[in-house]
């Protein structure tokens, strides 16, 4: 089969396409011919070496979080999945197997989703990573509850789009920051306040919208790019960072927090994440939430995908196209 493979860690020039044995489904896992995979910004990490302390690489290795595509067969054990089933997932490359980045691919069962009947494998490829991270970040790690107001910080980033639908699907109010062009598309999305982290002071805003302070401060974005964080939360309110693993990015001040009477949390998916995915396909087929604005691009064209995504020059979700 075809895939892109590293042979070692590093940039998008260790990425290149190659012919690789199809895997066979072991026990519990799913074998899914992919039609699209999406581009995160874990992949680039995953390809720089940056996940080396949570799994182990065996090269050649295929990367890729997330996937869409059609079950082309089950392994023993792996029950209610039938041959071209239309099915979306995290890969199964956290705990050291090959990605998505493949004709290919086997995954766990229990991670494995039936894509909702309006989505294109496109707009599917484009959701496990962001928005489990958004789900995990809010309701795992901050416990949200229907009255409660949150900040997202990177609201119109993939991760703050789910954050932002989520939110407001759960009953709570939210604000988000942005640059000036993504404003009114955070509104659309239902924010009550569209916050230009350029040109506006985050703080005050914040403060005139809830002047208790918000219950949940989401940073979608790390860091350090939202310093005030810690500030713009009520007592006993908590401030869940996206796990970055860049370099010099310490994440949330832990000790700072708990003197304040704030709590804190580094959110990170986790696996199995069938479950999560499960409800959040609920909530895209009945409409209320859509995924992020995606562009679709060759898989032949991964190296110049990662450098955009890495260089903060993407405007959309990307999606690679894998199979016809």
């Amino acid at each position: 089969m075809r895939a892109i493979v590293i042979d070692r860690t590093g940039g998008p020039e260790v990425l290149r396409i190659a012919d690789v044995a199809k895997p066979e489904p072991g026990p519990g896992e799913v074998l899914i011919r992919v039609v699209c995979a999406g581009v995160n910004p874990a992949d680039w990490k995953c390809r720089e070496g940056y996940l080396g302390g949570f799994i182990q690489y065996s090269f050649p290795f295929i990367i890729g979080f997330d996937l869409a595509g059609t079950v082309e067969a089950s392994g023993d054990g792996a029950e209610g999945f039938t041959k071209g089933m239309r099915v979306f997932a995290q890969s199964d490359v956290g705990a050291g197997k090959w990605g998505s980045y493949a004709e290919y691919v086997c995954v766990r069962q229990d991670s494995v989703v039936r894509i909702p009947e309006h989505l294109g494998f496109a707009e599917a490829a484009a959701v496990p990573t962001p928005a489990l991270a958004a789900w995990t970040a809010l309701f795992d790690d901050g416990g949200l509850q229907a009255g409660q107001k949150v900040l997202v910080h990177g609201g119109a980033g993939a991760v703050g789009t789910f954050a932002v639908q989520f939110a407001r699907q759960a009953g709570a109010e939210v604000a988000a920051t942005c640059s000036a062009r993504n404003t009114d598309y955070v509104r659309a999305l239902g924010c009550a306040r569209a916050i230009d982290y350029r040109s506006q002071d985050v703080r005050a805003v914040v403060q005139d919208w809830a002047p208790e302070g918000v219950d949940i401060v989401l940073d979608a974005v790390g860091c350090n790019s939202l310093p005030a964080g810690l500030d713009m939360l009520r007592p006993g309110g908590i401030l869940v960072a996206i796990l970055t693993l860049v370099a010099g990015d310490s994440g949330p001040d832990h000790a700072l927090a708990a003197t304040r009477g704030l709590r804190t949390a580094v959110a990170f998916s986790k696996m199995p994440s069938g479950a999560r995915l499960g409800k959040i396909a609920a909530l895209l087929e009945n409409g209320k939430v859509k995924p992020p604005p995606i562009e679709v691009l060759p898989l032949e064209h991964v190296a110049h995908a990662h450098e955009r995504l890495q260089q903060g020059t993407a405007k959309s979700k990307l999606v690679l196209q894998v199979s016809s």
